[in-house]
């Protein structure tokens, strides 16, 4: 019996699984959590959640009942239920202080997301500004309001020369954990390659010199501050721009598994990232999230690859073209 095949015929027992930790965490008021010292953080390229609804200052014609991939209600539902899954199943039930997303198009499906599949049931909430992404993507963070209280949110444009498009904001957000640590969180999600990697690689330069900026200006002001960056870079860590960024805002990068969280043609990238200052490495670890109904086999390439919501434009029903990444925390 093949792989797949287990994980499909064990479908309805993992949907079981999830509605067990709702319930046993509902009936615990979190109290296994409340008493844990692992912080988790969780981070999530969702690929493309879109509603159903037109929005005429986005180019987001393609996810609409009548676009080109005839998104509708039910394949939004399903792909709500996809995240909460994988948001649920991320280290059982030590559900994460914080969830980092990006390829979120509005404050709306967050919305969404929470209320719809029972994730307000554990105290989570939206934080979500609008970027001036053409599309409509931009980053966001659930955050668990029983394990960190937010103090500040901000966006910092990173702004390109016309005729360039702009891109995503950098989402910063500053808060306190429940039991007195304060956190600089930092969501990154930095141009893509789209148009050649050599092409469009100072603009991934330019996002590393905007976030080390910020960072510097907080250690200004605060010598011993805390950071956590995470993100979808689209480089990998050996990339110029992450070196950057580690040597001018002083971080530690963990992400240097083998493995990747992205696959292109044959090849795995390591995209998807967590940094953090030098006053947290001790106390971090940084695993991606591979559980087998995230994969499926790759018949082109050999090997597996992430189980998109899309195959060109055909519905797959999948999760997304990238794997979730978890950053554990131990005070």
């Amino acid at each position: 019996m093949t792989k797949d095949l287990i994980w499909e015929l064990t479908k309805e027992l993992r949907r079981i699984r999830c509605i067990f930790i709702f319930v046993a965490l509902f009936i615990c008021n979190n109290g296994l959590l409340l008493h844990s010292q692992q912080r988790n953080i969780l981070f999530y390229n969702v690929e493309n959640l879109f509603d159903v609804k037109n929005d005429s200052l986005k180019q987001d014609d393609e996810f609409l009942p009548n676009g080109i991939r005839h998104w509708s209600f039910s394949k939004y539902q399903q792909k709500l239920f996809n995240i909460a899954q994988v948001i649920f199943e991320s280290d059982g039930f030590n559900l994460p202080m914080l969830v980092g997303m990006c390829e979120v198009e509005n404050k709306e499906v967050l919305n969404d997301l929470i209320f719809k599949t029972g994730l307000s049931n554990v105290n989570y909430f939206p934080i979500h500004i609008e970027s001036p992404d053409l599309r409509g993507i931009d980053v966001a963070l659930l955050y668990k309001k029983d394990l960190f209280t937010i103090d500040s949110v901000e966006a910092i444009p990173v702004v390109f020369e016309a005729p360039a498009r702009p891109t995503r904001d950098i989402l910063h957000v500053f808060g306190v954990t429940n039991d007195s640590i304060g956190l600089h969180i930092y969501i990154n999600h930095w141009p893509s390659r789209y148009g050649g990697v050599m092409q469009t690689h100072q603009k991934r330069i330019k996002a590393a010199n905007v976030l080390a900026q910020s960072i510097q200006q907080v250690y200004k002001k605060d010598a011993d501050a805390k950071f956590v960056v995470m993100g979808d870079f689209n480089d990998n860590p050996d990339d110029q721009s992450l070196k950057d960024l580690v040597q001018k805002a002083e971080l530690v990068n963990l992400s240097s598994s083998k493995n990747g969280s992205i696959k292109h043609k044959h090849a795995w990238y390591l995209f998807d990232q967590f940094l953090v200052s030098e006053n947290l490495q001790s106390k971090s670890s940084f695993r991606i999230i591979d559980f087998p109904y995230l994969l499926e086999k790759d018949e082109t390439n050999s090997g597996f690859k992430p189980k998109r919501t899309y195959l060109g434009y055909k519905y797959h029903g999948g999760y997304s073209d990238h794997l979730p990444i978890m950053l554990s925390l131990d005070f």
